[in-house]
């Protein structure tokens, strides 16, 4: 008797749409399905964002306004039916303010994980992980 595999075909579909939603959401958050009550935990910042325009906000301010030049270089990706999560290292110049911290010019390269959550096909909860100290140490704003 053949052994069964360990995941049904509909899973492996399935884990391979969530590592594309997690991809795009640093491309263009907006277009990413998010539930209406998305939760994002940026754990760096003790911030909690809530709803999904503001999520979508976030993300956008993150990715895409805040620096310019930006490179990711993606050392791990894994996902399942439920899970996400990406690890990265972000690279970049500071060409805006960001999360009210002053446009300082200044390039960075900072190394980030977010795991998403996902309900029905949508994200319904995003964490970040990232030294917010580096970030900060980066820009010329602490010690």
């Amino acid at each position: 008797m053949e052994t069964p595999p360990l995941y049904p075909v509909p899973m492996q579909t399935q884990a391979v749409h969530n590592r594309q939603l997690i991809l795009n959401l640093m491309d263009d958050g907006t277009a990413v399905p998010l539930t209406d009550d998305v939760i994002l935990q940026d754990y760096a910042q003790s911030t909690t964002v809530t709803g999904r325009e503001a999520v979508a906000a976030f993300l956008h301010a993150f990715f895409r306004c805040a620096f310019a030049e930006m490179r990711l270089e993606i050392n791990t990706l894994l996902a399942d039916k439920e899970t996400a999560t990406l690890s990265l290292s972000l690279s970049g110049r500071q060409i805006a303010p960001f999360w009210g911290l002053p446009c300082t010019g200044r390039r960075i390269t900072l190394s980030l994980v977010m795991i998403c959550r996902f309900y029905a096909d949508q994200i319904a909860r995003i964490e970040l992980y990232y030294d917010g100290g580096t970030l900060l140490r980066q820009l010329g704003l602490a010690l």
